[in-house]
């Protein structure tokens, strides 16, 4: 073998060497960033108890403000977005057989100065109502409005019902006939004398 072709042999073997620890490199590299991700990532702790929803009313007439009542009944705060001029529940009517979701949207000046996240503590209530989306609820039917929460896995929800206005009751038709009673008057019918044969 001569001295060019162990240069060209020496050379190679160094190039398979770097090449090995060039990749094992990336590889270690790699191996630290997932360990390090995985030491970073935040578990999600679901809290004990139960979060209520309610409405003020089982029964509203179209035109009235619908009420609900959020009680937090959970070990830790609540949290909901608010996405105002959106709906702040979600909002379903029964139709045809089956749920179907329905939108409204108030007016944006209604929304200035709100809180972008509004939060519930532990053993406390939010109480609020839809009357900025006046059109949520003006057909007669029934409705559930749901709450949607972070940290929490169940679904509260509230089932009512809006019907029509009722309308005045009529008035009685008062019918007037004249019934006439016949009047007896006894007649006094003197009887003949006796006659004497």
């Amino acid at each position: 073998m001569t001295a060019h072709q162990t240069v060209r042999q020496r050379n190679h073997k160094l190039r398979i060497v770097s090449w090995i620890l060039f990749y094992g490199l990336i590889f270690s590299m790699f191996l630290a960033v997932i360990y390090w991700q995985s030491n970073n990532v935040n578990t999600l702790e679901f809290p004990t108890g139960v979060l209520q929803l309610t409405t003020s009313k089982q029964k509203y007439i179209v035109g009235d403000i619908v009420s609900y009542t959020i009680k937090n009944g959970l070990s830790t705060a609540v949290k909901y977005v608010n996405k105002c001029p959106k709906e702040p529940l979600h909002v379903y009517q029964w139709e045809s057989n089956q749920w179907v979701r329905i939108h409204n949207q108030a007016n944006k000046s209604t929304c200035l100065n709100q809180p972008t996240q509004i939060t519930i503590q532990p053993n406390s209530s939010l109480t609020k109502n839809f009357a900025a989306w006046k059109n949520l609820f003006s057909k007669p039917g029934i409705y559930r409005v749901v709450a949607f929460a972070d940290n929490y896995t169940a679904l509260p929800y509230a089932d009512f019902q809006v019907i029509d206005k009722a309308s005045p009751p009529q008035k009685p038709l008062i019918i007037y006939k004249p019934v006439y009673t016949p009047v007896y008057t006894p007649i006094y019918v003197p009887s003949a004398p006796p006659t004497d044969n």
